[in-house]
């Protein structure tokens, strides 16, 4: 999927509330702006995907979150690619270790604008900025071993 086609799909999305509302429209101005959107080397924002993983739908895989201290929806960076789906996918298989993971539909299933706080990774220092994010539901084996 390229930038015009993920533009599309967000333009079509209907927010569920009022802060979907608010952050469509910030993350189709920063894509539509920005030309760094997709890159982490865009300091003040940049493009995330994520995913809500399920396989009977009565029960969610997620990850803890170190520098939070909480447990969250798997996800990361957009690095470059456009294809936010195949971001999530990707992000899933990295984060859980595991392979057979697919979508439940190719829709997306919320928009979110996260804050990250200022961190230390890899002993270099990360300055807080947003993360501008597009969820997506996968299926995955509910059988198959996470790492």
């Amino acid at each position: 999927m390229d930038r015009k086609e993920l533009i599309s799909k967000i333009k079509k999305y209907q927010p569920f509330n009022e802060q979907e509302e608010m952050d469509k429209a910030l993350i189709l101005n920063w894509i539509e702006t920005q030309e760094n959107a997709f890159s982490r080397e865009n300091t003040v924002a940049h493009m995330t995907a994520s995913a809500w993983v399920n396989k009977e739908r009565n029960k969610v895989l997620m990850v803890y979150h170190n520098i939070y201290n909480s447990w969250s929806w798997l996800g990361g960076h957009a690095d470059g690619e456009t294809d936010l789906l195949a971001v999530a996918v990707r992000e899933v298989k990295e984060e859980a270790g595991i392979t057979n993971v697919r979508p439940v539909s190719d829709e997306i299933f919320s928009l979110e604008s996260l804050t990250v706080d200022g961190h230390v990774k890899k002993g270099r220092y990360v300055s807080s900025h947003l993360h501008l994010n597009v969820t997506y539901l996968l299926e995955a084996d509910s059988e198959e071993a996470v790492s």
